[in-house]
């Protein structure tokens, strides 16, 4: 089984709706780490999502606020496993968020 280093979100730019912004394919991905930047001058709030294959969605990263022209970690989705159809979903008006890990 071969493991591949992959950028699994590249940057982009959310809404202020959730919606999904990774579907996992075939295999299993593991996600290593994710960063959620705010390039604008305002606070925005963000909130991340997981939804299992046929199941509901539920809070991975609860509403939080990031400060406006920074940056903020999330450590929530570090290790984070998913099966093929799994979904994250994410919702914050301008935010940019970037997910790199592996899929296997």
């Amino acid at each position: 089984m071969a493991v591949v280093a992959k950028n699994l979100v590249s940057g982009v730019t959310l809404t202020g709706s959730v919606a999904s912004v990774l579907t996992a394919q075939a295999g299993t991905t593991v996600i290593g780490n994710g960063v959620i930047a705010n390039p604008t001058s305002a606070s925005v709030s963000v909130t991340i999502q997981i939804q299992r294959s046929g199941g509901s969605a539920v809070d991975l990263v609860p509403p939080r606020t990031v400060q406006g022209n920074s940056t903020d970690l999330l450590p929530e989705m570090n290790g984070r496993v998913l099966n093929a159809g799994d979904q994250i979903l994410a919702g914050g008006n301008g935010l940019v968020l970037v997910v790199d890990g592996n899929q296997l």
